[in-house]
């Protein structure tokens, strides 16, 4: 997974640690997605879309800056982080 993406992703998910809610009851209640979409975003096996996006900055303000870096890096390199 790259940089970007597993910094947004673990964003989120000590925002779920931080609230006290498992991956179901968060995925539902809060970001109002499925808990088998969460879990394929969580494991990388599907990217992050503008949709997702969208939800986190409306229903978690607190992570802006990790979606704001997740978008500059997709616009400045593509996605492909030099190794």
């Amino acid at each position: 997974m790259e940089t970007s993406t597993l910094n947004l992703i673990n964003a989120v998910d000590r925002e779920r640690e931080r609230r006290r809610m498992s991956d179901r009851k968060f995925s539902m209640q809060v970001l109002g997605i499925s808990p088998p979409y969460w879990c394929l975003l969580k494991a990388g096996k599907r990217p992050p879309t503008l949709s997702f996006l969208t939800i986190l900055m409306q229903k978690l303000p607190e992570i802006t800056p990790e979606v704001t870096n997740f978008i500059m890096r997709q616009g400045n390199d593509g996605g492909k982080e030099e190794k």
